[in-house]
């Protein structure tokens, strides 16, 4: 083979190993779970935390969270997170604290892209 030949494969051979060698690997596939905690107090704020984890990042986490009072939807949210291990709903389902003593409660379903984790529940620890 002559010497222009073989530059020319080796430049073929370069260029098509290049994009292969930086393509996005699939996301591993891990375990994932869903946790709720509270809801808590903070200023008169109800607050739910609440989240969806997993051993190693995935392309799309979602987390829909239910607040609850007495039994009663109050506030509800969702959020997606792309390309994390962690995806936390907070204060976007929260709100303002009724005078007297209610149960407040926290409700949250999560799913790893269109699989569904599972659902935790939890209620408040105190009165507030």
């Amino acid at each position: 083979m002559s010497r222009a030949l073989l530059a020319a494969v080796a430049v073929v051979v370069a260029a098509v190993a290049i994009p292969v060698a930086t393509a996005k690997a699939p996301p591993a596939q891990a375990s994932c779970t869903v946790t709720a905690e509270g809801p808590f107090l903070y200023v008169d704020t109800v607050i739910p935390v609440t989240s969806v984890q997993c051993g190693a990042p995935q392309h799309r986490l979602r987390i829909e969270t239910v607040l609850l009072r007495d039994g009663v939807v109050v506030a509800s949210a969702s959020r997606s997170c792309r390309d994390a291990s962690v995806c936390w709903l907070s204060i976007d389902a929260s709100v303002q604290d009724e005078p007297g003593n209610q149960l407040w409660c926290t409700v949250t379903r999560g799913y790893d892209g269109s699989t569904f984790v599972g659902e935790a529940r939890s209620c408040e620890s105190e009165e507030f």
